[in-house]
């Protein structure tokens, strides 16, 4: 099964259903409406149908969606085939239910073949408007699949792309290392990896690039410039980190940026990048326990400490009489035990404050002046 060379996008919808149902010398039976989710079947009542998606959303330049799926010479289907691989094809392609198309079988010496045609606008989710980015690689890949899995004769698809050859070789101290080891380098098989990645996928996102490679024990990072504009990618292996200028030219931005698709804003591909590492390589994070930290003092706290000094108010004039005692003040206090013995006991022969002061100058080392 091939598709045409180019998915078309155009303005007008009326050109591409006429042309669609317009019989032609080389027919060998009339152009026929077989399947999708529109009602009519004349040029009129299609076009109308079409047109009636226009009014969601007037800013849309190129509204109109066009492709064919042709088999092999010799071969045929039936109309409720034909629609069960169309209806596969588009879902995969990533239209919805929503997106009104239609299917029209033509019938020639080179074989069956059907033309889609499809608005790019959905009519039920706010005139959202299908994209579609790389869709021709996509519908290249695409189509093997459906013949597989609808059992159709298999047709030579896309040779390959090939892999990259601008690679860093690696230095003498690599090349001592495998000899010694018997391992490959980290610098080698991230070069490997990437290689098999971009010749097994001829166009892949730049999240399933990132998790491919993770898959490989390959963290990707992404280096985003102050200008939120794409550098290219860091990568990692066993604790080793390389820049892509590092791995050679094949794998700076300029010519991977050919094969990898930024589907959403770069800022949100870098915090991705991040996390998938993240979640890979912290599978068992330590527990580290919480440290007391000091807080500013709030209003309730502040609070709390004037109710507790209030509650003291009742017991000044003991705790004054009791210093006394010991012929000390609150100023030039004695060691809390002493203190705390003298409001216990109400002890008046506490030792005095000069029994107490000379036994602490005993235990202080005397300075003699120079």
């Amino acid at each position: 099964m091939k598709g045409m060379n180019k998915i078309k996008r155009g303005k007008n919808f009326r050109g591409v259903v006429s042309y669609a149902l317009s019989p032609a010398p080389h027919h060998s039976t009339a152009p026929l409406v077989i399947g999708g989710n529109l009602v009519g079947i004349s040029v009129e009542a299609l076009t109308a149908e079409f047109t009636r998606t226009l009014q969601l959303r007037e800013d849309v330049e190129k509204p109109v969606w066009h492709n064919s799926l042709r088999l092999p010479k010799g071969d045929s289907l039936t109309n409720e085939q034909w629609k069960l691989i169309a209806d596969d094809y588009m879902k995969r392609m990533g239209f919805s239910d929503t997106h009104l198309r239609c299917y029209v079988l033509h019938n020639d010496e080179a074989g069956q073949h059907i033309h889609i045609i499809a608005s790019r606008i959905n009519v039920l989710v706010g005139g959202q408007l299908y994209l579609g980015r790389n869709e021709n690689l996509v519908s290249t890949r695409i189509i093997p699949d459906l013949e597989r899995d609808h059992q159709l004769t298999r047709t030579k698809g896309p040779s390959p792309a090939k892999p990259p050859q601008k690679q860093r070789k690696l230095t003498r101290n690599e090349k001592m290392m495998q000899d010694r080891t018997g391992e490959k380098p980290s610098k080698k098989v991230i070069q490997e990896a990437v290689d098999a990645i971009l010749t097994f996928f001829p166009t892949i996102t730049i999240e399933d690039f990132i998790y491919e490679l993770q898959k490989q024990n390959i963290s990707a990072t992404a280096n985003i410039a102050s200008t939120g504009k794409m550098n290219g990618f860091s990568f990692e292996h066993q604790g080793v980190a390389f820049k892509a200028s590092q791995l050679g030219k094949a794998y700076s931005w300029s010519n991977m940026s050919k094969r990898i698709t930024v589907t959403q804003p770069i800022e949100a591909v870098a915090h991705e990048s991040k996390s998938i590492t993240d979640k890979e390589n912290v599978s068992n994070p330590i527990e580290v326990p919480p440290t007391a930290t000091p807080t500013p003092l709030t209003a309730n706290f502040k609070e709390h400490i004037r109710s507790r000094w209030l509650q003291w108010i009742p017991y000044l004039d003991e705790l004054v009489a009791s210093l006394k005692a010991v012929s000390s003040t609150i100023l030039n206090p004695l060691k809390s035990n002493v203190i705390y013995t003298a409001i216990r006991t109400g002890n008046s022969e506490a030792p005095k404050i000069s029994e107490v002061n000379s036994q602490d100058s005993a235990r202080k080392p005397q300075f003699k002046p120079l």
